[in-house]
Formats: C-alpha cells, structure tokens, sequence
C-alpha cells in the first residue's frame, strides 16, 4: 500500500498508464480522422514544404505561441544546431485543408536514449505550439500529440518553459508531469500607462537611480540610446553582446550553457541578419563607444528581452538598467503590451516588473524505457546544477574551461 501511495504522489502511476496506453495505441490512425483532421510529420527538408503556410498561419495569429517558435527562428536554429544526433522534427494539424497547429520539436539522442523537447533550445526560452484560436484548439492539440506518440524512436517528451497563459498550458496541465515547481516570468504591463510620461510619472524607485547613473555617463561623453532592427548594424551588436556575456560569465565562474556553444551565437547573428526575424537589438553608447546591448525579439505585441549585456568598462554606471528603461519606453511608444525579461526571477527584474507569470516545466512518458529520462530530468539534472552552483569560484571557472 505504501508503495502504491508513494506512485500516486509523484504521479509516476498516472505515466504509467499513459504510457501503457501510448505503447497500445502506436500503429493505429486515432480519432483525427473522426474529427475531419489532418496530422502528418515532417523532418528535414520536407519543413520546407509547410513554410507558407506556417507564416501564413502567424499572420492570421500574431500572438499565437511566443516569439521562440516563430517560423524563422526555428528555420535558423535548425540550420544551426541540426547533427546526426539532434534533428528538427514538425507535426502540423489541418482542419478542412487549412494549417491550424504547428509543434515544432527536436529530436535528441541523450544519455537514456531519444527523447523530443522543443525545438529552439537554447536559443528559445519559452515553449508552446503555434495554434489558431478557437473551442477546437484541444482537439488539434490531442490529435498532434497522438501523431507524437506513434514517433516508436521516442522515449520522453520534455516540455519546459510553458508558460501559465500560453496556447498549450492547460492541456500539459492535465496530460503531464510537472518537472520541479513553477518559476514566475516577471513582466512590465504597459496596459497602465497610456504613454511614456505616465509610466515616468509612477514613482518607479529605479528612475530615480537612472537619473543618477545617467548623469554619471553624461560626464564620461555623449549617451545615446537606439533600438536596431534586422541588418548589419543588430548583427554587430549581437556579436558586441555575446563578446561582453561571456567576458562577464568567466570572471564569475557561471555556466551559461546557451552561452558556450558557438552555434547560439552563430543562430543570433543569422536572425539579427534576416530581414523576416522580429529580432531588436537596444543599446545605449557612451561617447561613441557601445555601454549596453540588449537582444530581443517583438512579437504578438510583446516584447521579449532575451540576452542584456554590458561593458566592463562601464560596469560601474550601470549602462544596462538605463538600456532597459528606455527599451521599456519605446515598447510603450510602439503600443506594445507587454516586456518581458524572461525566467527565471531576479531582482534587476523585479524593479521594472508589475505582473508575473508562471512558468511551467512538464514531462510525458512515452514509453517504458521514458523513465529514465524522466528521472534524469526531474531529479539528476536539477541536483548536478545545484552541486554546480555550490563549487567554489576557482573550481567552477576550471571546469568551464
């Protein structure tokens, strides 16, 4: 009896059955044919073949999904981090000949065999499937995760970065494991403030800091402030961003796991030079020298601040909190709803924030051999970034190198 209470509180019983299910259930066409669907997967070059229709999809919802599964970024990140051991893997939902739903995933061989996660990582933050709204969105969802589980190379599906309003939530609520507790997005809600002035007017503790730091650069040189979108100009400041992160990583012995593989950075240089990407680089010099750069992307009326980064030379003024303020100012001016700085909560964030948002990591079993990867996830990895983060400064800058 014990044994049976122990399963249902860590709601492994419950993925048993389901995985029970999924295992009977491979082989057979489903209900998406019942319900007038049409689900196929796609891989490789045949992505290419649903590309105008998954932008078509995004211009008929502008805020479906989040910026992280946008059909360019994904093109770019799968250019860029597609081997012979990850690979971009696409299930896309019909209804009456038109495309309602787009999953995008990547297949990775891992240490306890292949397991499907969303496709974009470690340059995506967040994770959801771009779907049309309408009553049907959880049919279209269901019908494209039972075409997942007839995947019979798949053990594990991990899904992080979920966030609590995002397309897919309600159903992973109820369909998967949650992995660890729930971080919280600390967002800027524009809906307040009808423009720029209004939000200055708030009595935000951090203006009046801004104040000061602003006047301590004025006295290096000229500060001036721009946000560029795609060309050679984002391009340069993305290079600039990444040089000083990782300056500033090294020096205080963190890991940074997007940060030390080169094809991050090389997936952001290919976006910041794409003239379809909605990325937006900020930056604020100082004498005509680069203070601050801030990476992001806009989309859906929504702000994303994916990478801020600033000087060594200009640490001490703060050209980042500045870089902010003024990237928050132009998404008012630009009747952007929301900024949003990204998980997990910090305090930095916490001064420009006025909402927050859940943010949810699940995992699904598929088969029985899932359970590994399950453990991995919800109790090895977690644990190896804790022992990590609790080395001393010399050990951990060793085994960065």
């Amino acid at each position: 009896m014990e044994a049976i209470l122990f399963l249902q509180e860590t709601l492994i019983l419950d993925q048993l059955v389901y995985a029970a299910g999924v295992a009977l259930s491979r082989g057979r066409a489903g209900t998406a044919e019942a319900a007038g669907l049409e689900v196929v997967s796609l891989s490789g070059e045949a992505v290419q073949d649903l590309v105008p229709e998954w932008r078509a999809l995004e211009e008929r919802e502008p805020a479906a999904a989040t910026a992280f599964q946008s059909c360019d970024l994904i093109l770019h990140w799968a250019r860029c981090f597609s081997n012979e051991r990850n690979e971009l893997r696409v299930v896309a939902v019909r209804e009456r000949g038109e495309l309602v739903l787009v999953w995008p995933l990547a297949v990775e061989a891992g240490p306890f065999g292949r397991i499907a996660c969303w496709a974009g990582d470690p340059v995506g933050q967040y994770g959801d499937v771009v779907a049309a709204r309408g009553a049907a969105r959880e049919v279209w969802i269901e019908a494209a995760f039972a075409e997942i589980g007839r995947w019979e190379d798949i053990g594990f599906l991990c899904l992080r970065g979920v966030r609590e309003d995002g397309a897919i939530a309600e159903w992973l609520a109820r369909k998967g494991r949650p992995l660890g507790s729930p971080e919280q997005a600390l967002v800027f809600d524009a809906a307040p403030f009808a423009d720029a002035e209004a939000f200055a007017s708030a009595r935000w503790p951090e203006l009046k800091r801004n104040r000061r730091r602003m006047k301590k650069l004025a006295e290096i040189g000229n500060v001036e402030f721009g946000i560029a979108g795609p060309g050679e100009e984002a391009r340069a400041l993305v290079a600039r961003a990444f040089a000083f992160k990782r300056e500033w990583l090294a020096e205080r012995g963190l890991y940074g796991r997007a940060l030390i593989d080169s094809r991050t950075e090389e997936c952001l240089l290919a976006l910041a030079g794409d003239p379809a990407s909605a990325i937006a680089v900020s930056s604020l010099s100082v004498g005509g020298e680069i203070a601050a750069v801030e990476i992001g992307f806009r989309r859906g009326g929504r702000h994303y601040a994916y990478m801020g980064s600033f000087s060594p030379a200009f640490a001490k003024q703060g050209p980042g909190n500045l870089t902010t303020e003024f990237t928050i100012r132009d998404c008012i001016g630009q009747g952007l709803g929301e900024y949003d700085p990204l998980p997990p909560a910090a305090d930095y964030k916490l001064a420009w924030s006025n909402a927050s948002v859940p943010v949810h990591d699940y995992g699904i079993v598929l088969t029985w051999g899932g359970y590994a990867a399950l453990a991995w996830a919800s109790i090895l990895r977690p644990a190896a970034k804790a022992l990590y983060e609790k080395l001393p400064l010399t050990v951990r800058r060793y085994l960065r190198k």
